[in-house]
């Protein structure tokens, strides 16, 4: 498998968030990073980053249907700025950041890095949607009709930014000739890193990829 033509290392990344507002915050981040030499010698080394936050504020409208994060379950969790030097070290150590709707995630992503006092992200940005617009196949172009067109779906109805991360990475192969990567979607982490638990009450989550 030849990956020459593409960057060097690649981060892929989504989030989820409480709504579209500009008041809106991240809910969970999902980062995942590839080196290209690794992936194309068969020994794939993905690094990931996987984390939930208390966004301050509570989920807008279906916000909670989308992602399955409560807004008692948030309210337990560090808020994006105790993270933020982590993502940012993350998202800047490769050379291209890819995301689905890119714009969409940048500016959230941007937004919370100037809460934060960081700088905003000035890497190179790739965008599936707009990459899968660009061929004029007709139809939806948002993620979950672009994964049914090349034969991927997520795990089950919930948006998981971890698994959403992955989904563009498969995209992104895939818009650029290289065979999808199915087998490592069993590597993904099950929860985020950081996830608290409340001892009872609510709390929903994903039901993460199954082991392929």
């Amino acid at each position: 498998m030849r990956l020459d033509h593409l960057p060097a290392s690649v981060a892929f990344c989504d989030v989820e968030t409480t709504g579209f507002g500009n008041d809106d915050r991240i809910v969970s981040f999902g980062g995942i990073g590839m080196i290209n030499r690794d992936l194309a010698q068969g020994r794939p080394d993905l690094e990931y980053l996987y984390l939930v936050f208390d966004p301050g504020r509570a989920n807008r409208g279906d916000a909670e249907q989308i992602h399955g994060f409560s807004d008692s379950a948030l309210r337990l969790q560090d808020p994006f700025a105790v993270h933020a030097v982590d993502i940012w070290r993350f998202l800047t150590s490769y050379e291209l950041l890819v995301a689905h709707n890119a714009a969409f995630d940048v500016r959230f992503i941007n937004r919370e890095m100037t809460l934060s006092g960081l700088p905003a992200l000035r890497r190179p940005v790739y965008c599936t949607m707009k990459g899968y617009r660009a061929l004029k196949l007709g139809g939806s172009a948002a993620l979950s009709a672009v994964c049914r067109h090349i034969k991927l779906a997520r795990a089950g109805h919930l948006h998981n930014a971890i698994e959403d991360a992955w989904l563009a990475m498969q995209i992104y192969l895939w818009l650029h000739g290289c065979p999808l990567q199915r087998r490592l979607r069993g590597s993904l982490p099950r929860t985020p890193s950081n996830l608290r638990h409340a001892a009872s009450g609510p709390y929903r989550v994903g039901r993460q990829a199954p082991h392929n």
